[in-house]
């Protein structure tokens, strides 16, 4: 293989990573020693409270839990009704349209990625545009602790919870990543043969 192919599939690779990384994403928050609760469409719909809440690593019972929780969602005094989808299994609160996830499973404790499960909400209502796109809750490092994402779809208006969102990567990245392969093996079949020398 030569240089002038490698650094085509090298460039052509940073720039699928560029497109990816214009996707911005916006910070809601960061858990502090108590955790993290707030409301994260403030700015999009004053005076609904669309309330998200993630753990500190410590006893956290946000939404009146009574038990030890790592996430949450309340909904309860927003204009829509939300459903949670059968591929979600958060643990519904009394309250109305308010979820988490226990701090401990029947798969094992919190920061385990495999107990940590997805949360899916779905509205038949549409959300506005400017309602749309990528929520962050940073951990006490700074690091990325959890991720919102909200979309429209066939069904209506769709809201994912991920949980430690680094190891849940997002079909779009699994997209962008079999583009740039599909077009560095495209490289590579052009690439000119030896003739057989004769003799």
């Amino acid at each position: 293989m030569t240089m002038k192919y490698l650094l085509a599939g090298a460039a052509m690779a940073a720039g699928l990573a560029g497109a990816a990384a214009t996707n911005a994403s916006t910070v809601i928050g960061r858990e502090g020693t108590n955790g993290f609760t707030g409301n994260f469409l403030e700015s999009v719909f004053p005076g609904t409270h669309y309330l998200v809440a993630s753990d500190g690593e410590v006893t956290f019972r946000p939404f009146g839990s009574p038990f030890d929780v790592s996430d949450g969602l309340d909904f309860s005094d927003v204009p829509f009704v939300w459903n949670q989808a059968a591929d979600s299994h958060w643990t519904a609160l009394t309250a109305k349209q308010t979820w988490v996830v226990p701090a401990v499973t029947t798969c094992g404790s919190e920061n385990s990625n495999k107990c940590e499960f997805v949360g899916h909400f779905i509205s038949p209502s549409a959300w506005a545009s400017s309602a749309i796109g990528t929520w962050l809750i940073l951990d006490s490092t700074g690091a990325v602790g959890d991720k919102i994402v909200t979309f429209n779809s066939a069904v209506g208006a769709e809201l994912k919870f991920y949980s430690d969102p680094f190891s849940v990567p997002e079909a779009s990245t699994w997209t962008l990543m079999l583009m740039g392969f599909g077009g560095l093996g495209a490289m590579l079949r052009r690439r000119k043969v030896a003739a057989p020398v004769i003799a």
